[in-house]
């Protein structure tokens, strides 16, 4: 997903920036409860709710809602990103891309070359 609204990539950048939430994005690869996100990174869970939203915003973390039988759903989150890829333009703005976590290395690479293909 590309980023380049300023707002969009400012948030990205802002998320990015901080520590809880890279240690947030580096224990979400597999789906898990807000609590268990919390205990995980030694965060209180209201701070992780407000670190699981910015992450959200900035297309980093997805939820998934796990639906039961009981009636009683749960909210688990997972990462949804694979790598994140930042260039400047010929004005001087940035280009972000969001990849998506189940990209495959091949398609990073066709990312890649694509952009140094536009240089030349």
């Amino acid at each position: 997903m590309a980023h380049n609204d300023a707002s969009e990539t400012q948030a990205l950048f802002d998320a990015l920036a901080d520590p809880d939430c890279r240690d947030i994005l580096r224990v979400l690869d597999e789906p898990l409860p807000a609590k268990a996100v919390a205990a995980a990174c030694d965060l209180p869970q209201t701070s992780t709710y407000r670190k699981l939203e910015q992450l959200s915003e900035a297309d980093l973390v997805a939820e998934e809602t796990d639906v039961r039988a009981d009636g009683h759903h749960a909210t688990a989150y997972v990462r949804d990103c694979g790598g994140v890829f930042v260039g400047v333009d010929e004005d001087g703005a940035f280009d972000v891309d969001v990849l998506p976590a189940d990209e495959r290395p091949s398609d990073r690479l066709a990312l890649l070359w694509s952009r140094v293909s536009e240089e030349l």
